[in-house]
């Protein structure tokens, strides 16, 4: 049924806004293809990109609504332009079932920060320990956790923490830095790591060692933050009436444009390093790399970290967007876990635990030999 037209001015308005919303679904599909050191725009655009897909969409459905072929044509060509990076942001698969005899695992990433609970800071106990201690995973890895200290694991009680020590009785990370592993097997640091010059520990390997003889490398990732400050991460919220609206484009022009660029600048430093790192691995054997990546599928710094060789389990077992970051309207799906090797993923998940202002991931394999 065609749509009735309400004057030649809105259809006009139509045509500029979906104009502009496919040209810069297109720019946030291949921003991550442009090096933040030249120009950081793009990398900027490319976390909505899975928004803008979606406001592409709309878009289609009114023109075919409105009997406008053309324009439902060029927003179609669109969405086929950017199904590449679409893939990753915005995948259309579905979890696996495991083959029969094969070994599985599930692993769960988490910026856990330091278990502070910042929705129930009332609450008598750990919401996060509770987590862990019923989550059934085999590893769990973690950024922003210092030790295992009751003072860390803050409110659990004496018989959660003997509950979580005795569920995974070993545990890796350095003492002097915020990543680390609790497993049910064996698991050793394998040397591998990297600390910036502002002295941040931005990534750590691991080695598990499983029964039956299965090894699996593990890099637990967290990459440059965008060092924003709280009243700068409540511009999303602000954005509500029109006086805000303009206080906050005041702010985004501002110190949180300069923030935004050096974020994206430091995580590319980042990103060379982890690769380097994971080029030093057997490309056959197990590796997953996980975490706190603050950045985007399809991103600069991710697309440094992925190459060529690394899977993104999200994408190979979700169908739709995601985000795994909680606060401040920032809806991103900014962790992430990829992986290579003689590995399948069979599903992954994000846990909708809110103590932390991100999600944890919880993924499930396979050892394909």
């Amino acid at each position: 049924m065609k749509l009735p037209v309400i004057t030649p001015m809105f259809r006009m308005a139509m045509r500029i806004v979906s104009i502009v919303v496919w040209l810069l679904t297109i720019i946030s599909a291949y921003g991550g293809k442009v090096n933040p050191d030249f120009l950081t725009i793009p990398a900027v655009l490319c976390l909505a990109l899975p928004w803008l897909a979606i406001l592409s969409g709309l878009l289609i459905i009114y023109w075919v609504c409105a009997q406008r072929f053309i324009f439902s044509a060029l927003g179609v060509l669109t969405i086929v332009a950017c199904s590449g990076p679409l893939a990753l942001a915005f995948p259309l698969n579905t979890s696996k079932a495991p083959t029969p005899g094969k070994q599985t695992f599930k692993i769960i990433s988490w910026n856990v920060l330091h278990t502070d609970d910042i929705r129930k800071s009332d609450y008598p106990g750990n919401r996060a320990v509770e987590y862990m201690i019923e989550s059934g995973a085999d590893i769990i890895c973690m950024a922003e956790l210092n030790n295992f200290s009751s003072a860390e694991l803050k409110k659990a009680t004496p018989t959660q923490i003997d509950s979580l020590i005795r569920l995974y009785p070993f545990r890796a990370g350095l003492s002097s830095t915020d990543i680390k592993i609790m497993s049910k097997y064996p698991v050793d640091r394998t040397g591998l790591s990297y600390v910036s010059q502002t002295g941040h520990h931005r990534f750590d390997f691991f080695k598990v060692h499983f029964p039956g003889g299965n090894k699996l490398d593990i890099a637990m990732v967290h990459l440059y933050s965008y060092d924003l400050s709280e009243q700068e991460r409540n511009v999303m919220k602000d954005m509500k009436t029109v006086g805000g609206a303009k206080s906050s484009v005041k702010e985004l022009k501002g110190a949180i444009r300069s923030k935004l660029s050096n974020a994206f600048i430091q995580r590319a430093g980042n990103a060379e390093e982890l690769r380097a790192a994971i080029n030093e691995i057997r490309p056959s054997a197990p590796l997953i790399v996980c975490g706190d990546f603050n950045d985007v599928p399809a991103s600069w710094a991710y697309n440094l970290i992925k190459g060529d060789d690394m899977r993104d389990a999200y994408a190979e077992t979700n169908f739709g967007p995601t985000w795994t970051y909680n606060l401040h309207m920032f809806y991103f799906h900014i962790d992430q876990m990829l992986y290579r090797g003689n590995l399948k993923a069979l599903s992954l998940k994000v846990g909708k635990i809110n103590t932390s202002d991100h999600y944890p991931l919880i993924g499930e394999f396979e050892f394909t030999k």
